[in-house]
């Protein structure tokens, strides 16, 4: 990882620019940081909601955001948002990412976790697959606006 220790732990607000920036390669068109500051004060305090970012000397390089959702059968864990600079790619910063994911899955008596990929995305689909996750179910989208 070029010799620099990533840091892993609760996405900070400071760095919410360098998060709509590193989003840009998640949402054709591009995000927009109005969007992204209202809606991370909606959730902010809500212990079922975990932002996390991997941070090398200060910069964001990686994140992702977790979202415990209690079913009747049990608990599970949605995963979205997961992204990592394109110079960081391929060097464990993803894994590190995820392997915080799991530990507050786990933490929150979670069964499964699941994430969607858009088709376009046939690497980060190669590495869901490398950090264990698999294709075996098949998910649908409907889209509002």
């Amino acid at each position: 990882m070029n010799q620099n220790i990533v840091k892993i732990g609760h996405f900070s607000p400071d760095h919410m620019e360098q998060m709509v920036e590193l989003c840009k390669d998640l949402v054709p068109g591009g995000c927009n940081l109005e969007n992204f500051t209202q809606n991370y004060m909606k959730i902010r305090n809500d212990q079922a909601y975990y932002i996390v970012e991997a941070t090398i000397d200060g910069t964001m390089v990686g994140t992702a955001m977790g979202v415990i959702i209690t079913a009747l059968d049990g608990n599970f864990m949605v995963v979205e948002n997961v992204v990592v600079s394109e110079q960081c790619r391929g060097q464990g910063v993803g894994k590190l990412i995820l392997k915080e994911l799991d530990r507050f899955a786990l933490e929150n008596q979670c069964t499964y976790a699941i994430l969607v990929s858009s088709g376009f995305r046939k690497n980060a689909h190669k590495f869901y697959e490398a950090v264990g996750y698999v294709d075996d179910v098949r998910g649908f989208r409907k889209n509002y606006i």
